[in-house]
Parts: structure tokens; C-alpha cells; sequence
């Protein structure tokens, strides 16, 4: 037990005012709401690199139970009580959004938006489904979650948990409905392109608000540069950008990046290396008549695969054939990218909103670190719910300290 982490907790829960909320959640017979969540959110806490993914088992643990208030039955009722915290889930993030912003005066101006998956090791069913995964595990099903932050204070201020075939697109306007009693009138949201249509961009300019997303290239982007590729505005040594102006008068401004296309085409020149060698691999064991390597054949014992292989490089050296493969790789779109926006700003803003949406990305693996997500018994979609939602108030708590002392935010 780490006791900085049951401070920090206890100090949060008290001055938020979320002990009272949540033991208004249930009748006053067996344990409280909050001394269980205080429990299981303290040790959620990742401050020293060890984890506790097992809930039960700390909580089985006399000596964790009297620091924290329980009684024997806690343990029994633990999984009870996250089931009860998923059920009201909304109501937990949305009591904490308005906490923040009467007694903290966070104003929400602008706010980040992002959404990932959680696989599960577990059968499917109506709430757990296979989807896109982040996580490169599209064999196993899942749940999507977005999130909801703070630009300014770095304070989360939105969960929303769903099945794990919705996607982003669709996912954005639970997301959104959420935090949307906490926005000013003129506030700005940021978001990545898997959310982005014309329909959720409707959304956000029929409740006046403004937004900085990116944007797929397209063909006519693809004209466009070409016709002013002479015409690029720098900002610093990397990045510079061209101007158009996209549907509904809104700002579509297009980057260029030395950097991030330097990365590209190193990536391309690896892939050309690997695919080099394990051609020369291939031909090496065929000319000696051994079998291809069960990657390249089909393993399905009812198929008898006949392959056949050609190799087309004659004449040419290894860093000839490297250099030509990265030629064909090569599309004209490395290092380009789009931000469209609703509101007047610059390049140079547009640009800055779009960047600081990294803190999302920090947050969610924050927010997935320590989870086990394989216990069997987690599968009904309160109880994955209430799973999150201990994650995201270890986050919370977290995220409260950094805001008010600054000097920790390392």
C-alpha cells in the first residue's frame, strides 16, 4: 500500500465533494460507496511502476481493509460496487466537470477530444465487440472510449465508454453531448480526422462553437500543391503551409513538414530493406530446394497451395533495388497534412491547437496503464464501465495535483 497515493485520493474525494456523492448512491447498510472506490482508485494510482491489476485481491487483505474503513465483506461486495459506479457513470464525470468549473473556474475554452479501444480476453457479446483496433488486436473484442480534457488546466473532464465496433465518427456526438453543459458559447474543440464529417461539424457550428480537426488529403489537394507548390509559406525551418479556403468559408490551411516526411521515407527505406533480405531469404532456400517458410504458404490442412516466384531483379545491386522499391513507395503526399477550422485563426494557432491534442494521447495511456482487463468476470457493461471509470478518477486525482501544483507536472 502505497500511503502518498491514498492522500492524494483522500484529499481529492474530500474537497470535490465526491465521498458524499457517492454514498448517495446505494442505501446506507453494508460499505460505502466511496471508502471502496477510495480503495480501488488509490491503488490505480501508477506513481511507482507497480500496478495492482487484480482488484479483489488487495481488498482481501485485512490490513487494506481497516486503513481504508472496510468491513469482511468488502471484498465480496467489491465487484457490486463497480458494477453500481458504471451504472452511473455519466452522472460521476459530469458531477466532477461542474465541480471543476463552479470551484475552480475552469473554463472549458478549449477542449480535447480523442477516442481508443480496450480489448478484452473475454467471448463476445452486445457490449464487448470486435472492431478497429488501436491496439492491434483485431482478433479479440473490445470497447471504445473517448475522452474529454481540459486544454488549460489539463483536467479530464469527459468519459464516455462504448461497444467496441462504434467508431469515431460515431462515438463523437456521445462524446460531445456529455461535455457540452460545461462549454462557454464560444469555446473550441479540437479533434482528430476519424471523427470529423459533415454532420458532426454541423454539430458543433449550430451550437456556435469552434473547432480545429484535421482532415483527409484528397485529389484536389493533391492539384492544388501542385499548382502552388512554389508558393509555400514558411513558419519555422520544418513546417510551412498553403492557404484555401474550404466549404462553408472555413479555413483549410495545408502543412508541410521536412521532418515528419524525412520519418516517412526512412520508414519506406526499412520496409525496402526487410522485403530485400527476406526475398533473398526465399530465393536462397529455393535454390536449394527446401519449402518456402510456412509464412508464405497456406497452413489450412484442407488446401494443398501451389505457389510459384518470381524474382525480377536482374542486373541491379541491392541498394539500386532499395532505391527503386522506395520510388514506387513514394506517393507526393509524405510530410503533408490538412487542418480545417471554423473560426479565423492563423496557420500558426491552427497549427498549435492541433499539436497540444498530444496531451490526450499522454492521458489515455495513462488511463489504460495497470488495467486487467481479462478477469472473466468483467463482461457486463456496468461493470466495464465502472473498470473505466476507477481508471479515469486515478487520472482525475492525478491530473488535480498536477493542476494545482504545478511544480509536480513531471
Amino acid at each position: 500500500m502505497t500511503m502518498g497515493n491514498k492522500v492524494i485520493v483522500d484529499a481529492v474525494f474530500s474537497d470535490m465533494g465526491l465521498d458524499s456523492f457517492l454514498d448517495d448512491l446505494k442505501r446506507n447498510q453494508g460499505e460505502k460507496v466511496s471508502n471502496e472506490i477510495r480503495a480501488l482508485v488509490s491503488n490505480s494510482i501508477e506513481m511507482t511502476g507497480i500496478s495492482v491489476n487484480r482488484l479483489d485481491r488487495m481488498i482481501g487483505r485485512k490490513e487494506f481493509r481497516k486503513e481504508y474503513g472496510l468491513g469482511s465483506g468488502a471484498a465480496r461486495s467489491v465487484y457490486r460496487t463497480v458494477e453500481r459506479v458504471g451504472e452511473h457513470s455519466d452522472e460521476i464525470v459530469q458531477f466532477l466537470g461542474r465541480r471543476l468549473k463552479q470551484s475552480y473556474g475552469i473554463g472549458m475554452d478549449t477542449v480535447f477530444l480523442d477516442w481508443t479501444s480496450m480489448y478484452f480476453e473475454a467471448p463476445q457479446n452486445d457490449f464487448i465487440k470486435v472492431g478497429y483496433s488501436r491496439d492491434h488486436r483485431p482478433d479479440r473484442p473490445q470497447v471504445t472510449a473517448g475522452l474529454a480534457m481540459d486544454r488549460d488546466s489539463g483536467m479530464p473532464i469527459g468519459l464516455t465508454v462504448n461497444p467496441g465496433n462504434m467508431m469515431d465518427v460515431t462515438h463523437f456526438e456521445d462524446s460531445f453531448e456529455q461535455i457540452r453543459p460545461l462549454l462557454r458559447k464560444d469555446s473550441m474543440i479540437v479533434f482528430d480526422n476519424g471523427a470529423y464529417s459533415r454532420d458532426n461539424a454541423a454539430i458543433l457550428d449550430k451550437a456556435g462553437l469552434g473547432f480545429v480537426t484535421r482532415q483527409q488529403i484528397n485529389t484536389s489537394d493533391d492539384t492544388f500543391v501542385q499548382v502552388h507548390r512554389n508558393d509555400w509559406i514558411p513558419i519555422d525551418d520544418q513546417v510551412s503551409y498553403l492557404f484555401r479556403e474550404g466549404n462553408l468559408k472555413r479555413r483549410r490551411y495545408m502543412f508541410k513538414n521536412e521532418k515528419l516526411k524525412a520519418d516517412i521515407m526512412y520508414r519506406y527505406r526499412c520496409k525496402a530493406e526487410h522485403d530485400y533480405d527476406e526475398m533473398e531469404e526465399m530465393k536462397a532456400a529455393l535454390n536449394t530446394g527446401k519449402k518456402p517458410r510456412k509464412k508464405h504458404r497456406n497452413s489450412n490442412c484442407f488446401v494443398d497451395t501451389k505457389l510459384s516466384y518470381q524474382f525480377p531483379l536482374i542486373g541491379r545491386t541491392r541498394e539500386e533495388a532499395i532505391d527503386e522499391a522506395v520510388r514506387r513507395m513514394v506517393t507526393g503526399r509524405e510530410g503533408l497534412f490538412v487542418l480545417i477550422t471554423n473560426r479565423p485563426l492563423t496557420a500558426e494557432e491552427t497549427l498549435r491547437y492541433y499539436r497540444d491534442r498530444n496531451a490526450v494521447e499522454t492521458a489515455f495511456r495513462d488511463l489504460k496503464h495497470g488495467i486487467d482487463w481479462r478477469p472473466a468476470r468483467c463482461t457486463k457493461e456496468e461493470s466495464i464501465r465502472g473498470r473505466i471509470l476507477i481508471s479515469f478518477l486515478a487520472l482525475f486525482c492525478m491530473s488535480m495535483i498536477r493542476f494545482l501544483y504545478p511544480q509536480f507536472g513531471s
